[in-house]
């Protein structure tokens, strides 16, 4: 299959529960080998007491808001954005709890396992309930993707392969990293958790298309858009599987050193 017949994240097969389902479900190919490292690594940031405040705002793709289950413990206000109208309808119905909604149970029981805790994960999906404050829509055609919503300079902006999977080349990922830096107070922490090498990941029968970096890339982008890297750690790719393609992951903490 060529590039030209893949699908793209907001053409409408793109099925946000489908693909939670497939890669941060109770199949331990992927909950195990990769969303629990990426959960890992950023309990890690926010337990070290260097990323705080009182507001989080969350850019991630689809129906990937598990790194909201730690951030909840260290964020009293989230604020979560979404490009898909379709993304937006189910993170609603899982908020409240309406019949049909993504089950995060297994994503909010590995969150309390990593402060030490065996129970207590419906609390936990409770406490995060209560702490997002708003769920935002904006449109990244447009120059200003808010439009005439205006939000507050957050203290940390965290985004889960959400730009790879956006993007369509590497100046609009320059472009929206500009926007999360506006997004973002001076000093405050951007959190990024990227594929690198990814070309594609598959829901069902299709295959939906991925912008495709190395870490050379990811470096110099934030450096040219105001940003100053703490931590840049791997996450190893330790399963087999043709589901995707990427060689491994990182996660990213920098903080914005200036506005641009």
């Amino acid at each position: 299959m060529s590039n030209k017949q893949y699908k793209h994240y907001h053409h409408e097969e793109f099925d946000p529960v489908s693909h939670c389902q497939t890669y941060a479900g109770s199949d331990r190919t992927f909950n195990g080998e990769v969303i629990e490292d990426i959960m890992q690594n950023i309990y890690k940031a926010f337990s070290s007491g260097d990323v705080k405040g009182d507001t989080i705002i969350d850019v991630s793709h689809g129906l990937f808001f598990f790194q909201l289950f730690i951030a909840t413990d260290y964020f009293k206000d989230i604020i979560m954005i979404e490009s898909s109208d379709r993304c937006i309808e189910e993170i609603q119905k899982w908020i409240k709890k309406e019949p049909g909604a993504i089950d995060k149970s297994n994503l909010a029981a590995f969150a309390c396992a990593l402060k030490g805790k065996s129970t207590g994960w419906k609390e936990q999906e409770d406490k995060l309930r209560n702490a997002i404050k708003q769920v935002v829509k904006w449109d990244i055609s447009q120059e200003n993707p808010l439009g005439s919503v205006t939000l507050p300079q957050a203290d940390c902006l965290i985004s889960v392969v959400y730009l790879e999977g956006v993007c369509k080349d590497h100046n609009m990922f320059l472009k929206i990293l500009k926007h999360f830096s506006s997004l973002l107070k001076t000093g405050g922490h951007l959190i990024l958790v990227a594929t690198i090498n990814m070309l594609y990941y598959t829901i069902g029968q299709h295959r939906f298309s991925v912008l495709k970096f190395d870490e050379a890339f990811i470096q110099k982008a934030l450096k040219d858009t105001g940003f100053i890297i703490k931590i840049f750690d791997q996450i190893p790719r330790n399963f087999d599987s043709t589901l995707t393609d990427f060689d491994h992951l990182v996660c990213i903490v920098s903080y914005k050193e200036r506005e641009i």
